[in-house]
């Protein structure tokens, strides 16, 4: 069990504590009885609560409030947002350490939780499962949790991640927003389901009567009810605007109106007003001690000191809180303010615009007293010291990478200007790793070439095998082989432990499935393995993400991928960590080709688990998601292979994975009919023949070519041309014996058996079945068979020679199908054409036309297939329907698709 793992984490990359406590309420608040009553029971009955209104409402002093009444029968945790949270990684790390005081206990490492998050959607989602099982082993019987300042963050990635959270916390759980603007959350689904409760800015305007008891507590005495009533005519009963003109002492010579608060004239009348009445009445000291402090997020002695020069800063803050400068206490222990937003934009301004020439030294002497790596960074970038900056974001960029944190480097880089950024090769290296976790091969590329070039000291050495191996994987996973291949020839010529020649040996692997050449494959894999062997403890964790589950079937994989299983299950600890997700879902590929589906569904199950708890990078979820594809199609759950791989096909349609998508939509495609396929549904098939047959385009791998002349093959089946099939399928064979990818495409072997099968041609069908047998009892990869057409299967084993029935290798697939809820005896026997089906009223060339027709062909179509007029063609078409008693082209096709040999 793990209990301080956060702070295992916190020690790795500080988060300020001062987040996490709630702002001491003024002694000048003003009770709002009713309101706070209508947020605690919004608070009580609903899983989250939106406050919503403009800056200066009094949200924050009202969820301080919230917080100070149900300290004493709830557990209320603070987290006040900023900047550095606008990233999926980092936000998830405020919420883990959010936490910490309850005392949670957590079954998996925290640090390998935030190293799987990187900000997609469906990855964020899953992340969240072990934080929530945490929040449910929490003591107190209630938990509120406070999101202060919402508004900060606009980050995609971050909102996702919240919407997860809210979607699944626990019934002890409720959630609090504040924020000044709606976020992209699902509001309108939770408000017509009644899941949120809402206050709003007219909610949280004051009346007279509150207006009049914060005139009494901020002034010492009551206001004339016609200033109070001005003021609050001025100012829509907006909380900062009415203290502020009730504080000016003198609101009557502003009873005249105004322009409402809001937009750009409106903010330059507020900012003309607080320059006028609230900085200008400070003395100068003070001004010039508040403008420079303003540059910070949060005010503390140690840094206002820094910026302002003063040795009494301590005494200042203090002085200056008490002015009611519209500041937040967030440690009572310690002096540690922060301004109010919109007072805080005003002061930036009316620093740069007194002293534009101390902006950025105030950043610069911020940044040296800032012991927050990520705040420094934002100092030193507002600084100008561009190469302070980038030293500080390399020197804790490998850390962020761990965790996954890509968008705030990215970010901080790109404020970096490229005459600074373009000759560091740590920065190249830092971005092109970001885009390779993102699968933005074209930019990976980019930037991890000149990273590779520039990393040449002996101190960068471990980063430029890094690089080098990134850049191989981008050049490969975008269609550049021989690049990939040239770049691995480099790395081989560098010093390599056994991390290294492991990842190297697999990577010509992989490079060799690409180029055909088959008979260097399994002596890769070996190699791979037998350094796996030798320091399994770190290349276990490494390696594991990167191999390349689709490579299942190619020489000598299967026993490399099984040993390497072995090897894993070894080293792994007791506690989860994201390398075992693919560590299980490569022991789900052995087990599928083995023939396994208990071993294959145990492995899923123990792969999907760690996938809810983690989350993943890209490449995680797209290997759980074609698994789980896989597995549904082999046990005959089709609907649910086809939604996944369609939701595969539509996920690569992003600009960021043109790359990516050049390379590889086509295998995607080739699964997803491949699914169709084994189900038997010929329609749903034929819609993806245009995608499998069209020309092999530059970036896509070989292999290619020969699924599509697997498709061409497989359409003269449907078309029962049995000539042509027979034809095709042997150019698929010969093509196959140099390129293939058994994880994408059918077999040719099995559908040129069945073919020859049903054109009459027995013993050559069974010569041929028999061929495949024998290949796949010596390899113990019977599974595979799993994935091809089951009624095929069936016809070819009831072909069997009487002599052969009993023979062990049918047995042993016999028993495999049926394992997969497959019984490959009498219910999968189809009826050959002649033995009394409806079809017999037919002729043949009346069956080739019907066979057409039920792939969806046109009359044009058929007539040029058949070589047939168009008026032959209707007449043929006319006679089936008339003999089948069909009153369209639909029903005679459905008619033949039932009644026919299935795929």
């Amino acid at each position: 069990m793990q209990t301080a793992a956060s702070e295992r984490n916190s020690a790795r990359s500080p988060v300020p504590l001062t987040k996490f406590r709630m702002p001491r309420l003024r002694g000048d608040s003003i009770a709002r009885p009713e309101l706070l009553a209508r947020l605690r029971h919004s608070v009580e009955t609903n899983p989250v609560t939106l406050v919503c209104a403009p800056a200066g409402s009094g949200k924050s002093t009202l969820l301080a409030q919230l917080g100070a009444a149900l300290s004493g029968t709830c557990a209320v945790l603070w987290v006040a947002i900023d900047d550095d949270d606008n990233d999926a990684n980092r936000f998830y790390a405020a919420l883990v350490q959010a936490v910490e005081p309850l005392g949670l206990t957590w079954d998996l490492d925290v640090a390998g939780l935030l190293a799987g998050v990187d900000g997609n959607g469906r990855e964020t989602r899953a992340a969240l499962a072990a934080y929530v099982n945490a929040l449910c082993t929490a003591p107190a019987s209630r938990v509120v949790i406070i999101l202060d300042d919402l508004h900060r963050l606009d980050n995609r990635d971050v909102f996702e991640l919240l919407e997860s959270l809210i979607e699944r916390l626990p019934e002890h759980v409720a959630l609090v927003l504040g924020t000044r603007h709606e976020p992209p959350l699902p509001l309108a689904r939770w408000r017509v389901h009644a899941e949120i409760g809402e206050l709003s800015a007219r909610d949280l305007r004051f009346d007279e009567a509150q207006a009049m008891l914060l005139a009494a507590a901020r002034l010492g005495q009551e206001l004339d009810a016609r200033d109070v009533r001005a003021a609050l005519k001025r100012t829509e009963g907006w909380a900062v605007g009415l203290s502020m003109l009730l504080q000016s002492r003198s609101p009557t010579q502003h009873a005249g109106g105004g322009t409402p608060l809001g937009g750009d004239s409106a903010k330059r009348t507020l900012f003309a007003y607080l320059a006028q009445e609230i900085l200008d009445e400070l003395p100068l000291d003070l001004q010039e001690f508040v403008l420079r402090s303003a540059v910070l997020v949060e005010l503390n002695p140690t840094l206002c000191r820094a910026v302002t020069g003063r040795d009494d800063a301590g005494a200042v803050l203090d002085a200056i809180y008490r002015r009611g400068l519209f500041l937040t206490a967030i440690d009572d222990l310690a002096m540690v303010l922060r301004f109010h937003d919109l007072f805080r934009d005003f002061l930036e301004i009316e620093f740069a615009r007194r002293h534009p020439d101390e902006v950025r030294s105030a950043h610069a002497r911020a940044a040296r007293a800032e012991t927050v790596p990520a705040r420094a960074i934002h100092h030193l970038l507002k600084a100008e010291q561009w190469e302070e900056a980038l030293g500080a974001i390399l020197r804790i960029g490998e850390s962020l990478l761990a965790e996954g944190a890509i968008g705030a480097i990215e970010r901080w880089l790109g404020q970096v200007p490229a005459s600074i950024r373009e000759g560091n090769a740590r920065a190249h290296y830092l971005l092109g790793s970001c885009a390779a976790l993102r699968w933005n091969w074209a930019r990976a590329l980019a930037e991890l070439a000149p990273a590779a070039e520039g990393l040449t000291s002996p101190s960068d050495r471990p980063q430029r095998v890094l690089a080098l191996f990134q850049l191989a994987d981008a050049l490969s996973s975008s269609g550049n082989v021989p690049g990939a291949l040239a770049r691995l020839d480099t790395v081989a010529q560098l010093p390599l432990d056994d991390l290294g020649l492991a990842e190297l040996a697999l990577q010509r692997a992989w490079c060799a499935a690409a180029q055909g050449d088959f008979t260097v494959i399994a002596p890769n894999m070996e190699t791979f393995v037998r350094h796996a062997e030798r320091d399994a403890e770190r290349v276990a964790p490494i390696v594991a993400g990167r191999i390349h589950c689709m490579m299942v079937g190619l020489p000598g994989v299967v026993d490399a991928f099984e040993k390497f299983v072995a090897l894993g299950e070894r080293v792994r600890g007791p506690v989860g960590a994201p390398w075992h997700l693919s560590l299980h879902a490569i022991d789900a590929w052995v087990k599928l080709w083995r023939g396994d589906r208990d071993g294959m569904t145990h492995a899923l199950e123990r792969a999907e688990s760690l996938y809810q708890q983690f989350g993943a990078i890209r490449l995680m979820a797209e290997r759980i998601g074609q698994l789980k594809a896989i597995h549904s199609a082999a046990i005959g759950n089709t609907p649910l292979a086809t939604a996944i791989a369609r939701s595969h096909i539509q996920g690569m349609q992003v600009p960021e994975l043109a790359a990516h998508r050049a390379a590889w939509e086509r295998a995607y495609r080739h699964a997803f009919a491949r699914f169709h396929w084994m189900a038997g549904d010929a329609h749903a098939w034929y819609e993806q023949y245009p995608h499998l047959v069209a020309a092999r385009a530059p970036a896509e791998w070989p292999f290619v070519s020969t699924a599509a002349a697997v498709a061409e093959g497989q359409a003269a089946v449907l078309r029962r041309d049995w000539h042509a099939a027979i034809g095709l399928l042997q150019h698929a064979i010969r093509a196959s014996e140099s390129r293939r990818m058994p994880a994408i495409h059918c077999d040719p072997r099995v559908t040129l058996a069945y073919a020859l099968l049903a054109s009459g041609q027995r013993p050559a069908a069974w010569q041929m079945f028999d061929t495949v047998l024998e290949e796949l009892a010596a390899t113990r990869a019977f599974g595979v068979l799993v994935l091809e057409s089951r009624p095929q299967l069936a016809a070819l084993l009831d072909a069997a020679p009487p002599q052969m029935q009993h023979d062990s290798r049918i047995q042993e697939l016999r028993r495999m199908l049926a394992s997969w809820g497959t019984d490959p005896g009498p219910l999968l026997r189809v009826a050959a054409p002649g033995s009394g089906g409806p079809l017999d009223v037919l002729s043949e060339r009346e069956r080739e036309v019907l066979a057409q027709v039920a792939v969806g062909a046109s009359n044009k179509h058929i007539a040029r297939d058949l070589d047939l007029s168009l008026h032959t063609v209707k007449r043929h078409i006319a006679n089936i329907l008339a003999k089948l008693d069909c009153a369209s082209r639909g029903q005679a096709a459905d008619l033949y698709r039932r009644h026919t040999y299935p795929l």
